[in-house]
């Protein structure tokens, strides 16, 4: 609670009765506890100093009452309307699983709710979305207790913590805490006005109780006897111009000299829980607001719909189609050329990674692979995250649901066949906020993977095709460039996935061409001959050459030595 609003005891007061001084011992104060005194204690000097008039802070004479503006002792009837949204970091009751299985209870006077049915399972940070509406009449109705329960199924129900509003205090209170007071006035849409009188009504009632002249809405300003409240916001629709320019005034009522006070405006109560079991010890908090309207007014208007949005399956296809510039860490057999036979691997969730085939043998850094990657996420849209739902044991009731950011993380390698391969770089990409890609390679450096760098929603844009750097730390830790990869993302309701699927790596359906590699690209150990005849062929064809003609001269020359003396003879004897 603000300070600004005195946890809204500036008309009414709550002070406890006790038998006896309270002890320090639950138990006993409990038995000793002889109920709650509601008012308000304020002394005044009187009679008045002569030739002063006396008045109240509302500018009201004294003669007529001090009090004369408290509320009526006669019963009222409201509507009252609670919003949970959720539960921050409760307290663990199940101690195998380490979470508890939250749900709700209300309860308002004689009437209650026992929300047990809908219970979270294995959630600490349980997200609620509900809406409650319950009739109370003041002033035996004043006290609201939201509780959070641990569901069991074997075992009788443990409170986890609760948190208890004095929703009288609130509704009498100056600061107007019946209901939150909108930023913007909008009649229709997610933000509409929820309150039963509009801007101009409250602003008519507040002049009025305080005893003050009707506004006077002039053109830029509107003026309450004689202070101005200047309006200098775009209006859209003329006809609401008085109530925005109301509105305005509003926010600043606290500006008012005397009477002025500020008022509660639209908000999401952040309430710790307690339990008396362990008391002084939070027990977690609960995102909550409360609106209230009497029943004697006009019809409330229809109550606003925070359930949670529901979760959405996609499936996402990662095409890898190239590399360039990953480093080169072997050396070629016989030749001693750098080289790297390079693969990509990439995941959502470890569970599932996928890797491309391998290209053998680049001596520039350069991977050509055409290969797709299947990944299936369901999206929370409301929360950017994607969530998770698995059992944590095998003897768990229910499935754990977990929030995680929707993150594809790639890895480049060097593969080897003897050792284990060679770890070159990485790249992780939130999908909610992707830094904007290179149209080509040479202007893909690692700024684009700076923070302030430009990003895409691929939840919006559903598909993009680009280069994005790879990187590693050198040993200072320092981000060092690792190379370069060109990949398209393609994401697709999962209906329309099913109905037109596709086939992971390059098979079918709608199987992707095989990849162009060079003729380089090979295994040694698989492939011996034709890496024995790219190396000869490559490196030593033309000493291969020199050393053919050279054994045919010597060959040539030793037939001729070889068959000279014989001749030799012949001619001597002429024969």
């Amino acid at each position: 609670m603000e300070p600004k609003f005195s946890r809204f005891q500036d008309r009414l007061r709550t002070f406890e009765l006790w038998r006896g001084k309270r002890t320090g011992d639950p138990n006993q104060d409990e038995k000793n506890f002889a109920g709650k005194f509601k008012g308000f204690i304020a002394l005044y000097q009187w009679p008045h100093p002569e030739q002063l008039l006396c008045k109240s802070r509302t500018g009201r004479n004294a003669i007529d009452g001090l009090y004369n503006d408290y509320p009526s002792q006669e019963p009222l009837q409201l509507l009252v309307r609670l919003y949970v949204i959720k539960g921050i970091n409760l307290h663990p009751n199940d101690p195998l699983s380490g979470k508890s299985d939250p749900y709700l209870r209300i309860r308002l006077g004689k009437n209650s709710i026992n929300d047990r049915k809908n219970y979270i399972p294995n959630n600490l940070n349980p997200t609620f979305g509900k809406f409650f509406e319950m009739e109370a009449t003041f002033p035996k109705d004043h006290l609201m207790t939201i509780q959070i329960w641990d569901y069991d199924a074997t075992t009788p129900d443990d409170l986890i913590g609760e948190t208890k509003v004095d929703i009288e205090n609130r509704f009498y209170s100056r600061h107007r805490a019946h209901c939150g007071i909108a930023r913007t006035y909008n009649t229709t849409g997610y933000n509409a006005w929820r309150d039963k009188e509009k801007p101009t009504q409250i602003l008519d009632f507040l002049c009025q109780r305080n005893n003050l002249p009707s506004p006077d809405y002039q053109k830029d300003c509107v003026k309450i006897g004689k202070r101005k409240f200047p309006f200098t916001a775009i209006v859209v629709n003329e006809n609401e111009r008085e109530e925005c320019m109301a509105l305005n005034v509003l926010h600043h009522w606290e500006e008012f000299p005397i009477c002025g006070c500020a008022l509660v405006p639209e908000h999401v109560e952040r309430r710790p829980l307690f339990n008396h079991t362990k008391p002084g010890l939070e027990q977690g908090k609960l995102e909550m607001w409360i609106d209230m309207f009497p029943m004697s007014e006009l019809p409330p208007k229809p109550p606003i719909d925070i359930t949670p949005q529901a979760p959405e399956d996609f499936e996402l296809r990662v095409i890898i189609w190239n590399t360039e510039n990953v480093p080169l860490v072997d050396n070629q057999f016989l030749t001693g050329e750098k080289c790297s036979d390079i693969y990509v691997k990439g995941w959502i969730l470890p569970e599932d990674i996928q890797k491309t085939d391998v290209h053998y043998n680049s001596l520039t850094g350069e991977g050509n692979f055409n290969w797709r990657f299947i990944f299936h996420l369901t999206y929370l849209r409301g929360e950017r995250l994607m969530i998770i739902k698995k059992k944590m044991s095998a003897f768990a009731r229910d499935e754990t649901e977990v929030k995680l950011p929707c993150r594809l993380n790639l890895q480049v390698w060097d593969s080897d066949h003897f050792s284990s391969d060679d770890f070159l770089g990485s790249l992780s990409l939130d999908l909610t906020k992707i830094p904007k890609g290179s149209p080509n390679s040479k202007s893909c450096t690692l700024k684009l993977l700076d923070p302030s760098s430009p990003t895409i929603n691929l939840f919006k844009i559903m598909k993009t095709k680009a280069w994005w750097p790879f990187r590693s730390t050198d040993e200072t830790g320092i981000y060092v460039p690792a190379g370069k990869i060109e990949m398209e993302m393609i994401l697709v309701p999962i209906v329309e996935a099913e109905e037109e699927p596709v086939g992971k790596g390059r098979n079918s359906p709608k199987a992707l061409p095989p990849p162009n590699r060079p003729d380089t690209s090979f295994s040694w150990f698989r492939n011996p001959w034709k890496a024995f005849c790219f190396v000869v062929c490559r490196h030593y064809k033309w000493k291969i050459f020199c050393c053919i003609g050279v054994l045919l001269l010597i060959f040539l020359a030793g037939c001729g030595i070889y068959a000279f003396p014989g001749y030799f003879v012949k001619r001597l004897l002429g024969a």
